[in-house]
């Protein structure tokens, strides 16, 4: 019996002895999992941080894409607020990174809208007090980047809501709109706009779903941007009413289809000359060639001196740095 209790008594600590033993290399192993996992974890923060420009990116594209099926303008203070958050500094990464995806992906691009034409008196008076204030905040649309070739109604087809249909319809109506008011000098009077739309048969009621009354298309109109009622007063106590082109009128139609129209409507000319008196027409119509000499005349008064430019685009890019640090504070 003793014998046997030395021997089980040897047996323990030898057993003792190969667990500790045993304990070592398993807590080698844990540490170099651990510290293989920590290493992992690093590659995945880097990674992450590294597509952090990216993802914001891919959200300010699909903001981009919902503002656009709403008809409405994209702004600085939407990409700040709901895209970029504490980033504010990384905004022009971002949207170049935004724009490479449009054009890659989805054939489109981000295109600033103009601002809004000061034509009254009072707005220009107000424009020139408001000078030295801070700009006005941009604002960007959607639009097509694909070659002429590709603009085919059975490639690019209406939005569908609420039917492909009635979407045609609406995109009709503005689009003959702002090219009657184009080729009327970019301001058609109210008078001829309500004797446009009795050509039309739109004189009360129009054809477009939910806004039969043309009081109501109008405003829906002039709501998304493409065209803008004008009210000035003369001090004799009437006032002039006419219409412009809107922003997004500008950017989404512009003079190319305006120009797309009119031969649409005037058909295919029976020669060249024919062809080429009517794009004249239409040129003159458009103002083109004043425009031209305006520019030219621009150009020549600016002159700008050598080293100018770069000066310019450094001031515009402390702008926008200094713009990002604002919203950060904010």
């Amino acid at each position: 019996m003793p014998t046997l209790q030395r021997r089980k008594r040897r047996s323990e600590p030898e057993e003792a002895e190969s667990s500790d033993g045993s304990q070592g290399p398993e807590t080698q192993r844990r540490r170099t999992t651990e510290d293989a996992d920590e290493e992992e974890d690093y590659g995945v923060g880097g990674a992450t941080q590294g597509e952090g420009t990216n993802e914001m990116a891919m959200k300010l594209v699909r903001l981009a894409l919902a503002l656009e099926f709403q008809r409405r303008p994209l702004r600085r203070s939407d990409i700040s607020e709901k895209v970029l958050g504490p980033n504010g500094r990384q905004f022009k990464h971002v949207f170049n990174q935004a724009q490479i995806h449009l054009r890659t992906v989805f054939g489109m691009e981000l295109v600033e809208l103009p601002a809004k034409e000061k034509v009254t008196l009072q707005q220009k008076r107000a424009a020139q007090k408001s000078a030295s204030q801070a700009k006005a905040t941009a604002s960007w649309v959607l639009t097509s980047i694909l070659p002429s070739n590709f603009r085919d109604p059975a490639i690019i087809q209406p939005l569908s809501a609420p039917t492909a249909v009635d979407e045609s319809k609406y995109t009709a109506v503005y689009t003959v709109l702002v090219s009657m008011i184009r080729l009327s000098g970019g301001a058609l009077p109210d008078a001829k706009m309500e004797r446009s739309l009795q050509r039309l048969q739109m004189e009360d009621n129009t054809p477009v779903v939910d806004f039969e009354k043309t009081e109501k298309l109008m405003k829906r109109l002039e709501k998304d941007g493409y065209i803008v009622r004008i009210k000035e007063s003369t001090g004799t106590g009437e006032d002039d009413v006419y219409w412009t082109v809107g922003p997004r009128g500008k950017v989404e139609i512009g003079d190319n289809g305006v120009r797309g129209l009119t031969k649409a409507v005037y058909g295919e000319q029976e020669s060249e000359t024919a062809e080429d008196e009517l794009e004249r027409k239409i040129d003159r119509s458009l103002g083109i060639s004043e425009r031209l000499e305006q520019i030219n005349r621009e150009q020549a008064a600016e002159k700008p001196k050598k080293g100018g430019r770069k000066k310019q685009n450094q001031q515009q890019e402390e702008e926008e740095e200094d713009e990002g640090e604002d919203e950060e504070g904010e």
